[in-house]
């Protein structure tokens, strides 16, 4: 059970606030209703808590990070409580997206290695079929200047390596940008959600 909670906190916000003794549970809901009344949004209630469930929320919406989530006043040791859970499929994509795209810059890794392998061993069946010939002006010779130099198997290798057109540097910082986004919104909305429902629950 602990290892599905774990595994839940990737994409679900869980939280509480204690609430006033004198806010009735139907007069607590009733003041967090204003959240519930964006386009988009259908919301089943009792009198104690509620559901609720988005279908393309607005940008303005201030719960439009979390699709779909739940709400209840609950007793606790020392009062009511308010309880929530809250549940976004963007954080499940962020933390998904890194992956992608790392899968996605190591694939252009492999790909290019084997595109420089191809490059490395057509380059030497070409060695072997046919030596270039080195011309050396009679002159140059008779005044004793050395012979040209056949071309280093290393400068080949590097003609080669130029030849790999695929970079995995897009998909390591696309993936860097996913990650943070989903650690900022992992950390920011969560207290922002708090935030919300407590300046609403403190309003007279």
């Amino acid at each position: 059970m602990n290892l599905r909670r774990l595994v839940e906190r990737i994409w679900t916000v869980r939280g509480s606030l204690p609430l006033d003794p004198a806010l009735a549970p139907e007069a607590a809901l009733a003041r967090l209703d204003p959240l519930f009344q964006e386009y988009g949004t259908t919301v089943t209630r009792d009198q104690r808590g509620l559901a609720y469930d988005k279908k393309d929320p607005g940008a303005q919406d201030p719960l439009a990070t979390f699709d779909s989530g739940s709400l209840a006043v609950v007793e606790g040791g020392e009062g009511a409580v308010l309880t929530w859970r809250l549940v976004s499929k963007s954080l499940l994509a962020c933390f998904f997206a890194p992956l992608l795209f790392l899968a996605f810059a190591q694939t252009a890794v492999l790909i290019g290695d084997h595109l420089a392998a191809s490059a490395d061993a057509k380059a030497d069946k070409k060695d072997e079929k046919k030596e270039p010939v080195l011309y050396q002006n009679p002159l140059d010779k008779a005044l004793g200047a050395p012979a040209p130099e056949k071309p280093k198997d290393d400068e080949k290798k590097k003609d080669a390596k130029k030849e790999r057109k695929l970079s995995p540097t897009p998909g390591y910082v696309f993936a860097g940008i996913f990650a943070v986004l989903y650690i900022v919104g992992r950390v920011l909305e969560p207290m922002l959600v708090r935030r919300r429902f407590r300046r609403l629950l403190e309003q007279g």
